[in-house]
């Protein structure tokens, strides 16, 4: 498998990305061919959708301020985690853990940087219709079936740093089920899936990097998945809280605590 770099000049919000990806591959000498999969950062993909916005504009609600207090945010983003999250589970110093899509991550996508000062971008407003899109004007265009990776950044649970995460794929599948399958030693495999969309997506923030770097999206050539006329969102590569492990052991922390407190409070009064 390969995984090739497109470095671009400054994607704007007039700029049409999959032409500015296309002709950035031909100056250096490269084409899209059939089973290519690109993978195209949210950022730029967003600025290219009208997702970046002016916090001058942004009206301040009274809950957005206290959590903008509580947690050392700007009051303006704060505004925005709560109109784009799905539920906010709480934060540390300047980051909310919220659920958005499906899908667990930081302030709800809502992200200052690769911006203009004082702007801050938003998550593509459906990632898979995304990816779905430029598949095909990728085959109207270049007459070539490839597929397509909407990819973001997250953090895991007790991990340093951030790894790739799929937020819409067009094309290929994006999880691989391995239950009923044998290992080396004829055991079978009971719950073993495996993150495709996720791990590809990992491999192209190891080379797009998330600063000043300029490579908005990724050449995947010779991929180990299997393509399908077909598009997906979040929904496709997700548990609910009760079968995540992570969830499920918060979930009764939470509960947990929130009986000790009452207990205490109680033991209080009387």
């Amino acid at each position: 498998m390969e995984i090739i770099p497109i470095q671009t000049r400054v994607i704007s919000e007039d700029d049409d990305i999959l032409e500015v990806l296309v002709t950035s591959l031909q100056d250096v000498g490269l084409d899209l061919k059939d089973n290519d999969i690109l993978g195209i950062a949210e950022t730029p993909l967003g600025t290219t959708e009208g997702r970046v916005i002016n916090l001058a504009d942004v009206e301040l609600s009274e809950e957005a301020i206290e959590l903008a207090d509580e947690y050392d945010l700007i009051p303006e983003v704060a505004e925005l985690v709560l109109r784009e999250a799905d539920e906010i589970l709480g934060g540390i110093p300047h980051i909310l853990l919220t659920i958005k899509n499906n899908t667990l991550m930081a302030n709800a996508g809502v992200d200052k940087s690769n911006v203009p000062p004082d702007h801050a971008s938003l998550l593509p407003v459906d990632s898979r219709s995304s990816a779905e899109r430029i598949r095909l004007e990728a085959r109207n265009r270049y007459g070539r079936d490839i597929g397509v990776l909407v990819i973001d950044s997250r953090t895991q649970p007790l991990r340093l740093g951030n790894i790739g995460m799929a937020l819409g794929v067009a094309g290929f599948r994006p999880v691989a089920d391995d239950r009923g399958r044998l290992d080396l030693f004829g055991n079978e495999m009971r719950i073993t899936r495996r993150a495709i969309a996720d791990n590809l997506a990992s491999a192209c923030t190891a080379v797009m990097g998330e600063s000043d770097e300029s490579i908005p999206g990724v050449l995947i050539r010779s991929a180990p998945v299997e393509f399908i006329d077909e598009s997906f969102d979040s929904s496709a590569m997700w548990i609910s809280p009760q079968e995540c492990m992570y969830m499920a052991i918060f979930d009764q922390w939470r509960v947990g605590s929130s009986a000790a407190k009452n207990d205490a409070r109680i033991a209080f009064e009387e």
